[in-house]
């Protein structure tokens, strides 16, 4: 069965919504991404990191805000299909604790960052992403600038 095109459109929306709600979520909860917003079998795919179920996306975002405390998305565009997303956003915060054994340097960071969500049912199922890295470890200090 087709979808009509406001069925379309409707559709479309509701996947923008979801991946705002996906970082907010996160950044509400200083975490991975919510388990309602996630399928069972979830996986993120973070550079050349090797896949994360929910559960290691979760430690894996922990580490982060408690390095960066203050961290937060500002998710600056959504591109909606009906099974996927583009987001392009930008991490802020301050590094005010250890950060996978750097010192803290209490320098500010503005990390940018793309993903592609993949959505089943609308549910995050996938997330293929990719920050620049090297920059923030410039912005810290970890790599000369």
């Amino acid at each position: 069965m087709q979808k009509t095109e406001q069925q379309r459109e409707e559709c479309l929306t509701a996947n923008r919504e979801l991946a705002r709600r996906f970082f907010a979520e996160q950044d509400r909860m200083r975490g991975g991404p919510a388990p309602e917003l996630c399928t069972s079998g979830y996986v993120a795919r973070m550079g050349e990191n090797p896949p994360m179920d929910r559960e290691g996306h979760e430690g894996f975002a922990r580490a982060f805000y408690g390095a960066f405390a203050d961290m937060h998305h500002e998710v600056e565009q959504v591109i909606a299909e009906e099974g996927a997303m583009v987001v392009r956003f930008v991490i802020h915060g301050t590094h005010g604790a250890p950060f996978f054994g750097i010192p803290a340097t209490h320098h500010r960071v503005r990390v940018a960052a793309h993903v592609i969500l993949r959505v089943e049912q609308g549910k995050v199922k996938e997330l293929v992403g990719i920050f620049d890295e090297a920059g923030m470890l410039r912005q810290i200090g970890a790599l000369p600038s």
